[in-house]
């Protein structure tokens, strides 16, 4: 592994051409794309999600949660959670999913952190109804937090398991304690249950020893769960999550590579990280890009920086099991990156933090659109009409679809972009036979009237 940390020390920098800052295109190699800020205003947005309704779903820490459209910039707040929600430092609002099924299954998936004789940090699922955030379930809660190390991505898997990271509240005891939900990454079930599959019966731990995670990302066929981890002074992360694997905090500080660290690692089932970083770039989320419409990012990791206010690319091996090569894109351009998105025409999503790490200028942080200004994969539309649905069992899919419909024809991609299956809706409810191998797909109907629209599903 000592190969990935000496690799770092001579990654090349790749350098946009540009006018300024302010342009409103850029090259990212031969694809040109134009840049819009959809919205500003919002008070460090956390989370950025899109949404089977074709809508941006996002979290501010301040405890608020809108759905904005991703076109013409509307908020529409559907949870203030501020009388709840504790927001000091780091703390507050922070990770959201949408259950897979969304909006089919109308529940969403939230952290955040709340003041019980100290910070705590509560897993909830809220019901939406089509206007509003209700009916709040509390998953797990208690979890220590504190105004900083909060952790806090959730993500869905292709089983339907959720997966939670969690910081070390600032109590480096807690990450190797096993009977501690804090510094560990956490698999359960939707209703909030623990798997019976977990690694340790009646626990939700997944993995253990970790400081800090706010990335979570899985690879194109669902196979890798990449993370990205904030390191002390030193040792910025990317890591590949397995199943009861330790990641070292505190004893170990990115690679094994002190007789200390060696013999702890030996002992304990360490997994070492993919990449470090020292001096820290504070990595916040991560996406693996799969599309061709920015053919330059296809299949590479895109990681959003908080200290070093730049996006980078990671090119990963084609196991996926270690990088190759990294990129730097928009240094300083619009200051801190918290988050990113993908959408489903391969355009994507920046969510700004400011430009310091105190917020010192609150509510004028931004959400920035990187769109292909001549887009290859132009056949994945979102709408936020609600005409139809889509369900994946076992070797088929059913297929719900309103008259308005009828005679429009739908196509299946894989996440990469591919055209799977085709066909026209002919009816109110179809069985599809599909037999095209594990992974995330995406159902496209194209409908003149503006009925149609695009819906994500796993195939598990």
């Amino acid at each position: 592994m000592k190969n990935s940390l000496q690799l770092l020390a001579i990654l090349s920098v790749f350098f946009l051409l540009k006018t300024s800052p302010a342009s409103s295109q850029v090259m990212v190699g031969n694809t040109q794309l134009d840049t819009t800020t959809i919205i500003t205003g919002l008070d460090i947005p956390w989370e950025i999600q899109y949404g089977a309704d074709g809508w941006l779903w996002v979290t501010e820490r301040y405890g608020r949660v809108s759905r904005i459209h991703p076109e013409t910039g509307e908020q529409i707040v559907v949870l203030d959670h501020t009388s709840v929600v504790s927001q000091q430092g780091e703390s507050g609002m922070l990770g959201m999913a949408l259950h897979p099924d969304f909006p089919s299954d109308s529940r969403v998936y939230i952290v955040y952190t709340y003041n019980n004789n100290g910070i705590k940090e509560r897993l909830s699922y809220f019901t939406y109804n089509g206007q509003n955030l209700t009916n709040e379930t509390i998953l797990i809660e208690g979890i220590a937090g504190n105004s900083t190390h909060d952790g806090s991505r959730l993500l869905f898997m292709p089983d339907g398991k959720l997966m939670m990271t969690t910081g070390d509240a600032q109590n480096q005891s807690l990450p190797q304690n096993p009977g501690s939900l804090s510094g560990k990454v956490l698999r359960i079930n939707t209703d909030g249950s623990i798997p019976a599959d977990n690694p340790t019966p009646g626990s939700y731990v997944y993995s253990i020893g970790h400081r800090n995670a706010q990335g979570l990302a899985l690879s194109a066929d669902g196979t890798i769960l990449y993370s990205s981890e904030h390191g002390p002074d030193t040792d910025d992360e990317i890591n590949i999550i397995e199943a009861n694997r330790n990641y070292g905090w505190p004893d170990v500080k990115g690679f094994c590579d002190t007789p200390g660290e060696q013999q702890f690692c030996e002992e304990n089932n360490v997994r070492e990280p993919l990449v470090i970083w020292t001096p820290t770039i504070a990595p916040s989320d991560i996406v693996v890009y799969a599309s061709d419409a920015i053919p330059e990012w296809n299949g590479k990791i895109l990681l959003t920086l908080l200290k070093n206010k730049r996006l980078v690319a990671l090119t990963p091996s084609a196991d996926g099991q270690s990088i190759m090569d990294q990129q730097e894109y928009f240094t300083g351009w619009w200051g801190r990156l918290r988050d990113i998105a993908m959408g489903p025409q391969g355009e994507i999503y920046l969510a700004t933090s400011g430009q310091s790490w105190s917020n010192t200028e609150p509510f004028t942080h931004s959400i920035i659109k990187l769109t292909p200004t001549t887009n290859n994969s132009g056949h994945i539309n979102y709408t936020s009409e609600k005409t139809f649905s889509v369900i994946s069992i076992s070797g088929s899919l059913r297929l719900e679809a309103k008259p308005i419909l009828f005679d429009s024809p739908w196509h299946i991609y894989d996440a990469t972009g591919r055209m799977v299956d085709s066909g026209t809706i002919v009816s109110q409810n179809t069985v599809i036979p599909f037999n095209s191998g594990t992974g995330i797909y995406f159902f496209n109907v194209k409908n003149s009237n503006s009925g149609g629209g695009t819906i994500k599903f796993f195939v598990r």
